[in-house]
């Protein structure tokens, strides 16, 4: 049996050189690894994991973070580039139901739409949000990911588990 890392192979066997976080960017992956194996073990059923807005490049919302957490000392690109790797960890295609739609008090229109992920139980919710009068571009884009059942169903915990220490690696990178 072969027990060497292969430097031909990605993710998993691959040697790879240290990522150069620095301790903000270090602390803000950790958090956000703590919030999805949160979501995996059953503890949290919803995380809005990444705000867009399209009209307004450079702005973005993340998860909620604690008190006194250093956001200020990341860049909103480095901030969506660490949550990007968490949704494709996550994520199984880029194919989604389809589109609903909902009209809020305003006139705004707020469009629907749920992607399958590599978990049974949990998905992808994509909420892009329309102003009144304004049809060609939304104000925002929202993904949130979601447990769509019991989550101390028999079974998934085991599920989530081995899924996660096989698929790990690939958020890291």
């Amino acid at each position: 049996m072969n027990t060497t890392l292969d430097a031909t192979r990605s993710g998993l066997t691959s040697v790879r050189p240290r990522v150069e976080y620095s301790p903000a960017e270090r602390e803000f992956a950790l958090l956000l690894k703590r919030r999805l194996d949160d979501l995996l073990q059953g503890k949290r059923s919803r995380l809005d994991i990444l705000r867009k807005y399209p009209r307004e490049p450079g702005r973005i919302g993340v998860i909620p973070t604690p008190d006194g957490f250093p956001l200020h000392h990341l860049g909103p690109d480095t901030l969506e580039e660490l949550t990007w790797k968490a949704l494709r960890f996550i994520q199984a295609e880029d194919d989604g139901g389809p589109i609903a739609q909902t009209a809020d008090d305003q006139g705004g229109i707020l469009e629907v739409q749920t992607f399958p992920t590599r978990y049974p139980h949990i998905v992808i919710e994509r909420v892009d949000y329309f102003r009144r009068d304004e049809n060609s571009e939304p104000d925002s884009i929202t993904w949130s990911l979601h447990r769509v059942q019991n989550p101390r169903a028999r079974g998934y915990g085991l599920l989530d588990a081995t899924n996660l220490l096989f698929e790990l690696v690939r958020l890291v990178r």
